[in-house]
């Protein structure tokens, strides 16, 4: 569900939640510590896995949360273990890890996965507008005939949005079974190369929440035309939404972890998000009301 096209990462473009997704995860937890108060010094992280394709974080009140793992932070993991010598994070205050203090080669991603966990709570007590439908299918005026570009293609996505009757769709991404996907008939596939201008004529943008992770996301909405709408969808997005609201995302489509042992232990012998639904995670969305009303889409 959370992956990212080759190319969104333009010239400048900062990597593992540098840049523009840090400052969208410091607003993260502003708004985590307004909501939590003092109880917030009292969570310590209880186990973390570091997967193969997700991080995931359980907390001592029960809550997890579930993160991509960026293959570029794979990648160059390898020296700086060699190298560096971090602490252990499972005991770890929450609160430390929500503000970026912990260190290693993988704090990005575990940082993310600790903000959704801590965000779990606030899902459930009337704050925010959600949709259970079950994905952002769930929004058909989203997409109803309109342009539609993915940004990091999700196959069921793509075969629902068929259905739901997009005007277009468009694809970015590098893989080459997206694009075999692409060519049965669910979309037009478009080098990642071309990412600014295909945004530039869209209706409603879609990206999955390894923009997030990748440190893409800032740049990606500022592509985007001032009068179209913007979805963010996968486990990784799982945090409280104010941050993408004021950037008028309309809606985030992601997840809910039901089962939080099972879903580290799925994590720990490297499953992915697929595994995870189903089992362990509930889909929900968050809706921005006000974007939506903005847009002329709130009829949905």
């Amino acid at each position: 569900m959370d992956r990212i096209a080759k190319g969104q990462n333009v010239k400048g473009q900062s990597k593992n939640n540098d840049g523009s997704s840090r400052i969208i995860l410091d607003e993260v937890a502003h708004t985590l510590r307004g909501l939590y108060g003092t109880t917030l010094d009292d969570l310590v992280v209880e186990r973390l896995v570091v997967g193969v394709f997700f991080v995931g974080v359980k907390l001592s009140n029960g809550c997890a949360g579930v993160a991509y793992t960026p293959p570029e932070a794979i990648r160059n993991a390898g020296n700086r273990i060699l190298k560096e010598h971090t602490p252990l994070i499972r005991g770890m205050r929450a609160a430390k890890v929500m503000t970026g203090e912990s260190a290693g080669p993988f704090a990005g991603v575990i940082r993310l996965a600790t903000l959704n966990a801590l965000s779990v709570p606030f899902f459930e007590d009337g704050r925010y507008r959600v949709d259970t439908s079950g994905d952002l299918s769930g929004i058909p005026s989203l997409f109803r005939n309109r342009r539609v570009c993915v940004v990091g293609a999700i196959i069921p996505f793509l075969k629902r949005l068929k259905e739901l009757g997009a005007a277009e769709v468009t694809i970015i991404d590098r893989k080459e079974e997206t694009k075999v996907e692409a060519e049965a008939g669910y979309g037009t596939f478009v080098l990642p190369e071309r990412t600014a201008e295909t945004l530039a004529r869209c209706e409603t943008a879609v990206f999955t929440g390894a923009a997030i992770a990748n440190g893409s996301i800032e740049q990606l909405i500022n592509f985007v035309p001032a009068d179209a709408a913007i979805a963010v969808v996968g486990p990784t997005a799982g945090f409280v939404p104010e941050p993408l609201f004021r950037r008028k995302v309309a809606s985030v489509g992601t997840v809910v972890v039901t089962d939080s042992d099972q879903a580290l232990e799925i994590l720990a012998e490297g499953g992915g998000g697929y595994r995870l639904f189903g089992t362990c995670v509930r889909k929900i969305n968050l809706i921005n009301v006000q974007r939506l009303r903005e847009l002329g889409l709130d009829g949905f």
